[in-house]
């Protein structure tokens, strides 16, 4: 519609300026993207296509990955193997911000009055998307750890053991389909693999 748009790209720490320049450039395409209002505020989710990453990887050396309660990921090619991340790491700390959420709001009738129930639940806002936060930056962290040490053995080919099993055990037991992001975990794996 022949709007002009200016752009705020705020703490850059991901080279989004970079990005568009490219894209004003033509290096890479401009996908189908959005645009969404929130509070007083406009932002444009653009989707850009990158290209693969161009590895020389040998599709008979095959990585064996799993995952369990103890560790998030286990890798071994051929010698080689590499444990990311560890239940202390992970659960743990995913628990204390629950238990931090919870303490909170049970507290909040406790709170001093006036300015109504916004200026109560101010804190229990704040720490409303901290786990689910903390959860996406750590499985985002081990991925790109399991798909480093891929690249680095030149492994082509990712194979995840025993998953259907593990999911039957997460599905009987609340607490660990609750607390275990296996799914998301393995959409990282398949897109930075496929990236890769």
């Amino acid at each position: 519609f022949q709007l002009p748009f200016k752009f705020y790209l705020g703490k850059d720490f991901t080279s989004n300026k970079r990005l568009l320049e490219q894209v004003v450039s033509g290096e890479i395409k401009l996908c189908t993207s959005q645009i969404k209002l929130e509070k007083s505020k406009i932002f444009w989710l653009a989707v850009v296509e990158i290209e693969k990453e161009n590895h020389q990887l040998q599709p008979e050396i095959i990585a064996e990955a799993s995952l369990s309660l103890e560790y998030p990921l286990v890798v071994k090619i051929g010698k080689s193997q590499l444990t990311i991340g560890s239940k202390e790491e992970f659960l743990y700390r995913r628990l204390a911000i629950q238990a931090s959420r919870k303490r909170i709001l049970e507290g909040v009738p406790y709170c001093k009055g006036g300015k109504g129930k916004a200026r109560k639940l101010k804190i229990a806002k704040k720490l409303q998307n901290t786990e689910s936060k903390y959860v996406h930056h750590r499985l985002h962290v081990y991925s790109r750890m399991l798909i480093d040490f891929c690249v680095e053995k030149k492994a082509g080919t990712i194979v995840i053991l025993d998953q259907e099993e593990k999911i039957e055990i997460a599905k009987e037991e609340r607490f660990v389909l609750r607390n275990w992001s296996y799914y998301e975990l393995i959409n990282k794996i398949k897109y930075k693999a496929d990236k890769a």
